[in-house]
């Protein structure tokens, strides 16, 4: 592993593991290669550096999703992608003025980057 890389493991619900699953599968055939759910998150994290996020996109993804379940996932952040992962994390945590917790902020991500056609 290289230095920096954080392994993450979250419990989601099933409805978030179902969007997880779905725009994995939407982006593998996109981009016409099987695509990872790292690759997926990666990707919406990417593509959502330069987008706004409000409290009310986060709100109605909370209501639509519930969060906390018994689905088991892993999800590596190497160094090549942490900085969008954190930056996205901290301009969730500045919109909702809490931390923003991985298991929110996976979902969350993929879930904006599928309402915004950047997958």
């Amino acid at each position: 592993m290289a230095a920096g890389t954080r392994n993450v493991r979250i419990f989601l619900s099933e409805q978030c593991f179902d969007l997880l699953v779905d725009a994995m599968a939407a982006y593998s055939k996109q981009t016409r290669r099987f695509q990872t759910m790292r690759m997926t998150v990666q990707e919406a994290c990417s593509r959502l550096k330069p987008h706004g996020i409000s409290r009310h996109e986060l709100e109605e993804f909370l209501a639509e999703y519930p969060i906390d379940g018994d689905v088991r996932v892993f999800l590596e952040v190497t160094p090549e992608w942490a900085e969008a992962y954190d930056a996205l994390r901290a301009r969730v945590k500045e919109t909702t003025e809490n931390s923003a917790s991985d298991k929110v902020l996976v979902p969350f991500a993929v879930y904006l980057a599928c309402k915004h056609n950047l997958l």
